[in-house]
């Protein structure tokens, strides 16, 4: 399984020439991070629109039918277990949902998993196939630009299995997944990890998220510059570990966010 769409940099490309130097800067503000060459992306919420709480509720209401359990004792279950879910704590898919079942006192047949299983993978799947509407010429922009993208996700094992049928796929320069990782944000390994992918330190990349699982008090852990986005969409989110108190910079938008970002070898647009 696919865990980076290049295993290297290529010397040869735009994000790899010398004095090629950005900067994040706020529009009609004092906020400036300085980067040079990376954008690291979180995942859901943030390149795909925030799936509210109540449709992840009929969501897993669907799954609880194929397994045979209370939709509401299967909601509580899965809720209060992503960490152990999206670390591959429980094994593959079907191990996990088994795992599941059993926190709900259920004891499934063969045909009740592979149907629960097949269930919860279209409907995650579907998650992972929101995309903003900005998402792809955000990236396509930044790429053209010579930045260097990386993807950071909390995840389960549908968006891994998925990634490489995904239209942003080639757009993504390195991902890591929590999946994969066997830790989940903000544990420092997944952002050294893209990074050591993307041929980079963390310094020299900017991380954009919407506060899930603590993840921008991560980036700035090692080292990373973080913005955090705040769509319309976001209050209505089912959200891990929602950044508490986040004092740093927000925008409200893909696009809001790539307009920000000024090369240092060009002359500023007027006003900025």
């Amino acid at each position: 399984m696919r865990t980076s769409s290049r295993s290297s940099p290529d010397p040869t490309e735009p994000a790899q020439r010398e004095g090629l130097r950005w900067r994040w800067v706020r529009h009609g503000t004092a906020e400036e991070q300085p980067i040079t060459g990376a954008v690291i992306f979180d995942y859901f919420g943030t390149l795909t629109v925030a799936t509210p709480a109540a449709t992840r509720r009929a969501g897993t209401a669907r799954v609880a039918a194929a397994l045979g359990v209370p939709s509401d004792i299967l909601f509580e279950a899965t809720t209060s277990t992503f960490t152990e879910r999206s670390t591959g704590r429980c094994g593959d898919m079907l191990a996990t949902m088994a795992w599941l079942a059993d926190r709900c006192g259920h004891r499934p047949d063969a045909a009740q998993l592979e149907s629960a299983c097949g269930v919860r993978f279209e409907i995650e799947c579907g998650y992972a196939r929101m995309l903003r509407d900005d998402a792809l010429v955000t990236l396509q922009a930044l790429r053209e630009e010579g930045l260097r993208i990386g993807v950071v996700s909390d995840c389960t094992h549908e968006l891994r299995d998925i990634w490489d049928h995904l239209p942003l796929a080639p757009l993504v320069d390195a991902v890591a997944f929590s999946i994969t990782m066997g830790e989940r944000k903000p544990h420092a390994s997944l952002y050294l990890s893209v990074c050591d992918r993307l041929g980079i330190d963390p310094p020299e990349a900017i991380y954009l998220g919407d506060g899930g699982s603590n993840e921008l008090t991560g980036a700035r852990h090692v080292g990373m510059s973080a913005v955090r986005l705040v769509a319309e969409d976001a209050a209505d989110a089912l959200v891990y570990d929602r950044e508490p108190d986040w004092g740093g910079p927000v925008v409200h938008s893909l696009t809001e966010f790539a307009s920000a970002l000024v090369s240092c070898d060009r002359h500023r647009p007027p006003g900025w």
